[in-house]
């Protein structure tokens, strides 16, 4: 429906006092125009093509409303220092108690009683807005005040979170040390680096808030007070349990838990000097209805603004890009209706001749099973060097881009992805600083019964990477998710190619290991062990190595895991050394998980890293809840 700029009213007529409410009167009426014909349809069913191509009979009604704050009350015709949903009086609302709802039939009683000139009391104690009649009062097994959806952007990530909970941290820490914090963040694959800190960020989306609560966690531990830090563990857990696309009574039981604690702490930001003399904010109020609405609706994620306000990238900037620039909106139009016709053309095309799937490749596959004969102190049976024996080649030849080796989720290189360097390059820092690597091979190969002994000039063929797809959970979604695991040594600058120096890429991953551990026995982590992954390489054709024995990887071991610290939740690892020097092995790649984030903590006391729970959703899953399947196979 289209509306020229001179039919839209401008309410000059009315003065200060009633100009607001006649404004809202005026939108009720219009959306009770449109809402008209829903009315009928509501009570008495309207015949409608389903999906299936079948004519059936549909009754549809006014089910949800997705709206930001301000609109929400303008919706509900509530003033907007109380709650849409709840009766919450305006200076209770950060106390996180249990409030009664709003009643559609008494709110519908007192509006209608103030338009006949009755005074009541609960008009006022409610702050209900003279609107009578609201365009939902005669829509059929609708309740507007458990219409209303939560919003994820708005309420959640972009305020709760960046406007407040940043804020006030920064307020206490201060803007560099927070920028500093930022950029001292080790690199880490799928999660941002904020090179330059957060104060120059100048366009802010829900990507960047949410590339933000997955660090920020560990980034004001140290140092911090621990109220502070157990405040900030509390809501971004919340904002992580909300954003699951699946919800159990454990998630949703976790969530309240987690609200429950931010609110416990929150006092300590006054304290602090970070945030005034009251938490009396619509938004943090609203996330005491996610655990209600979320079983009322489903997961949050499926009524996440974020997906209308790209439709404004997908239907109107994209549009208009493609237009000449005068005369634009028929261009759009036309633009629009192209593009639908052709997504429908394409939907019916893979409908009618569906694409054969492509036959697999024949692959190496590594022996899942070494890990479980590893032995407690080196984690490696005497057979690893033929661990992969029973494989065979591929027939075909392949590059080096094409994949060697599959187990199930793992993946690699055919071939190594750099030239062969020596082992003494191995063990320098200008290579990949992996100091006890010729040590730890001797008791590789002894542990598999050769007395071959590796000489500082030996060349090795090394990879950058493995791959890991991460398994499809519920809680997560059915999106492809690629976690890789990377050992890269510095690149010096080539001014030739006018490339700066890169740094060394080293990460830490899951490793399966046969020690026992009596903190992890019976948990999704019984069996594994973090460690520094520092080389992927490959055995010379000359040293004893059985054809087709897998890839090997230098680690770095990591301190068992124990107990997360009560206060930020996270795991807390250190270097595990014997006789002062790094405790290092050297394993079989089919041994390694995935990767792990681990935050170092510079800026305080504890030396200790903290293994990041929050760095991506499957990670989440597996500390948090302990979700096993949340691991590649």
């Amino acid at each position: 429906m289209w509306v020229f700029p001179d039919a839209i009213p401008k309410f000059d007529c009315f003065d200060k006092n009633t100009r607001s409410l006649a404004k809202y009167r005026l939108f009720h009426q219009c959306m009770a125009i449109l809402m008209k014909t829903l009315i009928e349809a509501g009570k008495n069913g309207v015949p409608m093509v389903c999906a299936d191509s079948m004519m059936r009979k549909v009754w549809p009604i006014f089910a949800a409303y997705v709206a930001d704050y301000p609109e929400q009350c303008l919706i509900s015709c509530c003033k907007e220092n109380r709650c849409p949903i709840c009766k919450v009086k305006p200076n209770d609302r950060g106390d996180h108690a249990v409030h009664p709802f709003r009643d559609m039939r008494e709110t519908l009683y007192l509006m209608r009683r103030q338009q006949d000139g009755e005074k009541d009391p609960a008009f006022e104690e409610d702050g209900i807005r003279a609107v009578y009649p609201p365009f939902w009062t005669n829509l059929p097994h609708a309740d507007i005040f458990q219409s209303f959806t939560p919003d994820l952007l708005h309420q959640l990530h972009k305020g709760v979170f960046k406007d407040h909970l940043v804020a006030w941290c920064t307020e206490i820490i201060g803007k560099l040390e927070i920028d500093k914090r930022f950029r001292e963040m080790p690199d880490h694959h799928g999660v941002r680096h904020f090179k330059n800190g957060i104060s120059t960020v100048s366009q802010w989306t829900g990507t960047e808030h949410k590339e933000m609560e997955k660090v920020f966690l560990g980034l004001i531990a140290a140092g911090a007070h621990p109220q502070m830090v157990a405040a900030v563990r509390g809501l971004i857990d919340f904002a992580y349990f909300a954003s699951l696309e699946s919800h159990t009574s454990i998630t949703l039981a976790g969530m309240r838990d987690s609200l429950d604690t931010f609110h416990a702490n929150k006092e300590i930001f006054i304290e602090l000097k970070g945030r005034n003399n009251h938490f009396n904010i619509p938004k943090i109020h609203s996330l005491d209805h996610y655990p209600f609405l979320i079983p009322l609706f489903g997961s949050a994620d499926g009524f996440n603004t974020e997906s209308p306000e790209r439709l404004h990238i997908d239907y109107a900037k994209n549009a208009y890009r493609a237009s000449n620039r005068k005369d634009y909106l028929e261009q759009m139009t036309v633009w629009l209706q192209r593009q639908e016709a052709v997504a429908r053309f394409s939907t019916y095309l893979d409908w009618a001749h569906p694409k054969p799937t492509p036959a697999l490749p024949q692959l190496l596959t590594a022996s899942a099973s070494t890990a479980a004969s590893t032995s407690a102190h080196a984690g490696n049976a005497p057979d690893s060097l033929s661990a992969a024996g029973a494989s065979s080649a591929p027939s075909t030849p392949a590059d080096k881009d094409s994949v060697v080796i599959s187990r199930r989720h793992l993946s690699m290189a055919k071939l190594p992805s750099t030239r062969p360097v020596s082992a003494s390059h191995i063990s320098s820092p200008e290579g990949h600083n992996a100091t006890r690597f010729i040590p730890a091979l001797i008791n590789f190969l002894g542990l598999a019964n050769s007395r071959f002994t590796p000489r500082p000039f030996d060349m090795f063929g090394t990879w950058k990477r493995i791959s890991f797809e991460l398994p499809h959970i519920p809680e997560i979604g059915q999106r492809h998710r690629t976690n890789l695991v990377r050992a890269t040594a510095p690149a010096p600058p080539n001014p030739s190619q006018r490339k700066a120096a890169a740094p060394a890429c080293l990460d830490f991953a899951l490793i399966r290991t046969g020690e026992a551990n009596p903190f992890t026995l019976g948990t999704a982590l019984e069996g594994l062990r973090v460690a520094q992954v520092k080389v992927i390489f490959q055995l010379p054709s000359y040293y004893p190595a059985k054809p087709g024995s897998p890839p090997l990887a230098y680690i770095e071991w990591m301190t068992p895991l124990r107990t997360p610290d009560t206060l930020d939740g996270y795991y807390h690892l250190t270097r595990s050394t014997r006789q002062n020097l790094p405790y290092a092995e050297i394993i079989t790649v089919d041994r390694i998980v995935r990767n792990v984030m681990l935050i170092p903590q510079k800026w305080g006391q504890d030396k200790s890293c903290l293994l990041n729970s929050h760095s991506d959703g499957h990670a989440f899953c597996l500390y948090k809840l302990g979700y096993a399947d949340s691991l590649p196979d």
